[in-house]
């Protein structure tokens, strides 16, 4: 495994260790903003797929934006080995129900990226 891939997923795995009991309530707060919990399990995500899901380029996938049911099927199936990828299954396989969900309301809720070529 190259050191790139393997210092991504010692960092993720990193801060996946700080979540597990953190997701008990993953619904918004009641105002509105996204509970602090299912804020600090997305940030795991950011190394790869960019501060609150929002990446410039095209090596990977963008988070910002997507549709929750698209975002939990893709976890599941990186989970599950039926979505094959080095780091994402390990990764995806350490979230609980709760947090997936918790992580893919918080996506969801965030404007996707327009590239400056693209407004």
């Amino acid at each position: 495994m190259n050191k790139t891939i393997t210092g991504a997923l010692a960092v993720a795995l990193g801060f996946v260790v700080m979540v597990p009991a953190a997701i008990a309530n993953p619904e918004q707060t009641a105002n509105g903003a996204q509970s602090p919990a299912a804020v600090m399990a997305a940030q795991t995500c950011g190394g790869c797929h960019g501060t609150m899901g929002q990446v410039k380029d095209n090596a990977f996938m963008p988070l910002a934006g997507m549709p929750t049911s698209q975002f939990v099927l893709a976890m599941k199936s990186f989970a599950n080995g039926s979505r094959p990828s080095t780091l994402m299954g390990p990764l995806a396989a350490s979230f609980s129900d709760a947090e997936i969900q918790a992580m893919a309301e918080y996506f969801a809720a965030i404007p996707k990226f327009q590239h400056e070529a693209n407004k």
